[in-house]
């Protein structure tokens, strides 16, 4: 019996010790976060101390970027060059970023980098998996997903507070203020338990934006967020779950809280539990814009809608039942309008 404690303990011991050894230590080991990125072995963990690094990371491998001491005590700043994190992978890799204040990055349309105008704070492309938690990300200037860029990626965004990341003037019409999710990857992602608030932008979605991809959005307080469509969430020809967030205070032309458009009979999603203050629109949908192709491609249901404003909380551009589970109050107007008409609670 005591042999096989022994062993066990060897095993444990040798699992414990390979893993410390895949660690590499900034600034102990190397004086610089891309250094240590560049000289470690793909799927290690780079461990960073606290303190402030003026540094542009590019990663190309399968890696862990965690701080030692967290997000309060460890910063990456870009200096306005570039994008403070750019991860490009081959469609196997394996991201994940963790533990940092992120700021003053930089990627605009005339950046000379690749993706140009994708993510001022991190943009990640092309990755298996990319799991972004528990980092500030504020005031980095972009063009699309101003705060956070995934392209082609399945991510999870988790516990992150994500604001104040200004959309540059030469952007025009760009989308997605906080985050942004392109294109999805082979699992639905994930955008969960975040803070997303603060941002300004001139297209669609300025605290999230969702084109083409299976996104599930849950649990995140969003507000203060302004945008052409979409103050809050725009969800566009996407599948997904909605649920269990907060939106308060965002503005829009159309769909101050959330712009919704899975018109595409293969897209399906499901708007649940949600609560919407005091979000506004100047055109339509104070609260939620809809164009859908069909009733059951939108499962809207247990929401809870309030505001005070002349401008309907629900706008159906198409026709559209809204669900009586749905508690929609406006003390100074409509709650649907359009071709929004009311249906049975289930």
């Amino acid at each position: 019996m005591l042999g096989v404690r022994s062993f066990l303990a060897a095993a444990v011991f040798a699992s414990t010790t390979a893993s410390w050894a895949a660690d590499v230590r900034v600034p102990q080991d190397y004086s610089t976060i891309q250094g240590a990125i560049d000289a470690a072995p793909a799927g290690a963990r780079i461990v960073v101390a606290r303190g402030t690094y003026y540094e542009n990371l590019v990663i190309r491998k399968s890696i862990t970027l965690m701080s030692r001491s967290g997000a309060q005590a460890t910063t990456l700043d870009g200096g306005r060059i570039g994008p403070v994190i750019f991860a490009r992978g081959t469609g196997s890799e394996s991201v994940e970023i963790s533990g940092f204040t992120i700021v003053s990055g930089l990627n605009l349309f005339t950046t000379n980098v690749p993706s140009a105008g994708s993510g001022g704070g991190i943009h990640v492309e092309a990755l298996a998996a990319a799991t972004i938690s528990d980092n500030i990300i504020r005031d980095n200037v972009g063009c699309f997903g101003v705060g956070i860029s995934a392209l082609d990626s399945t991510v999870r965004v988790e516990r992150n507070e994500i604001r104040d990341n200004p959309q540059d003037s030469s952007c025009n019409s760009a989308d997605g203020g906080g985050i942004m999710v392109r294109g999805g990857g082979s699992e639905p992602s994930l955008i969960a338990a975040n803070l997303i608030a603060g941002h300004v932008i001139r297209g669609y979605g300025a605290g999230i934006k969702i084109q083409r991809a299976n996104t599930v959005i849950r649990d995140n307080v969003i507000r203060d967020n302004v945008a052409n469509a979409g103050g809050g969430i725009a969800f566009d020809v996407s599948s997904g779950v909605v649920s269990d967030n907060l939106l308060i205070g965002n503005s829009a032309e159309i769909g101050g809280g959330m712009w919704l458009t899975p018109t595409d009979n293969g897209n399906h999603l499901a708007v649940t539990s949600n609560t919407l203050l005091d979000n506004r629109a100047t055109l339509g949908g104070s609260s939620i814009d809809l164009v859908v192709a069909a009733d059951d491609v939108l499962r809207m249901r247990g929401n809870a809608i309030s505001g005070d404003t002349e401008i309907e909380l629900i706008r159906c551009e198409t026709v559209f039942t809204v669900s009586r589970s749905n508690i929609l109050s406006n003390s100074s107007g409509p709650t649907i309008g359009d071709t929004c008409s009311f249906g049975l609670i289930f």
